[in-house]
């Protein structure tokens, strides 16, 4: 059975050539432009599924899981962020496994050499600091989860009863109603 990678695209505007950037990371660089990574320490926004050259329409999935160029062997399970080198070499995959770095990415398949594709399950990981790590954190997070508890306990029936409807509604979408990934969005096309 072929796996199938999907998940949430948006389109953006390429801001400069994207066009042998397909499946790296990209950063947004305004409201409507996305770019190459300007250093290690961007934000990507996620995953250009596309190839546009400057001005065109750039699909970049934000989330959901995604074919990825990685920049050397990463293995499946491994936290990957970006890589920056230099303004043309940037983007890639690349493992991390240092306590405190951010990573956008966990690795779902496995690339064994520098411009393999793998792919990986997109996460957003910058919090600094695990709530066991921290007493006054784990108190307002439980304080948190007691009152949206104590919330959700003080729904009226009419409202549970509308969410219940809404929620077997959407349990009977069929499988077809799901967005298939467009046939230049392929390993092979990289």
């Amino acid at each position: 059975m072929a796996v199938s990678h999907g998940g949430l695209d948006i389109g953006y505007i390429a801001g400069e050539d994207l066009s042998s950037h397909q499946f790296h990371f990209v950063h947004l660089e305004n409201d409507t432009q996305v770019t190459l990574m300007d250093n290690g320490t961007e934000f990507p926004i996620g995953i250009l599924q596309n190839a546009p050259t400057s001005g065109e329409v750039a699909v970049v999935r934000v989330s959901g899981t995604s074919y990825l160029k990685m920049n050397a062997a990463v293995a499946v399970g491994a936290k990957v962020k970006h890589e920056y080198v230099s303004a043309s070499d940037c983007g890639k995959g690349q493992s991390t496994d240092v306590t405190k770095e951010f990573y956008r990415g966990i690795c779902i398949m496995a690339s064994g050499a520098e411009d393999d594709i793998g792919a990986v399950l997109l996460v957003y990981d910058n919090i600094p600091v695990v709530a066991s790590q921290s007493p006054s954190l784990s108190a307002s997070m439980s304080a948190s989860r007691s009152a949206s508890s104590s919330a959700s306990a003080s729904v009226s029936p009419s409202v549970s009863a509308s969410r219940s409807a809404s929620q077997s509604a959407s349990a009977s979408v069929s499988p077809s109603a799901s967005i298939s990934p467009s046939s230049s969005a392929s390993p092979s096309g990289a």
